[in-house]
């Protein structure tokens, strides 16, 4: 697998799977980034993308939701904290390295993120590449929904009220 073809099968992932859950407002903190392959950071790179949002209501649920769609895909699946309001659902293989689904990620939120397989080349070579095509006007996958970081702390801030409202609505 070539190093943009990881890059466009995590963001895939990332996209089919939050699909799986009835939770609205889904973003991209950033785009989908090279970085050092972690097994061999001096010839080969890897692409990562995480997508962010306000909490479901039903974590364990949405949880589940997650893992049995992984499965599906081929992934090997494991997840921690089955037993609390907090789980968190780790895949790997099928069509990425890794990904994992974290329903208590920072201001109440949730991130569901993918990592790709290590492709030759050099990271810094794919960021001045991906850079130059988004200079150019290109959409590369993932960016429909980038969130400018000028901006991610008013999404979080909105992650919070959100949080806030449904326990007022429970009344907590």
């Amino acid at each position: 697998m070539t190093a943009r073809e990881g890059r466009d099968k995590v963001v895939q992932l990332v996209q089919d799977s939050v699909k799986q859950l009835d939770v609205t407002g889904w973003w991209a903190r950033g785009t989908a980034y090279a970085a050092p392959c972690e097994s061999d950071p001096n010839n080969a790179s890897q692409y990562s993308y995480d997508y962010w949002a306000p909490q479901g209501s039903d974590h364990r649920g949405d949880a589940q939701k997650i893992a049995a769609y992984w499965e599906s895909l081929g992934m090997s699946v494991y997840v921690t904290g089955e037993d609390t309001d907090w789980p968190v659902v780790y895949g790997s293989g099928g069509p990425v390295f890794r990904a994992d689904f974290d329903t208590s990620a920072a201001e109440r939120s949730y991130r569901l993120g993918a990592t790709a397989p290590c492709s030759p080349g050099d990271n810094v070579d794919f960021i001045r590449e991906d850079d130059a095509a988004r200079g150019r006007g290109e959409l590369l996958p993932g960016d429909d929904v980038m969130v400018p970081e000028s901006e991610i702390g008013e999404k979080f801030d909105e992650h919070l009220r959100i949080a806030e409202e449904a326990d007022k609505a429970r009344g907590k």
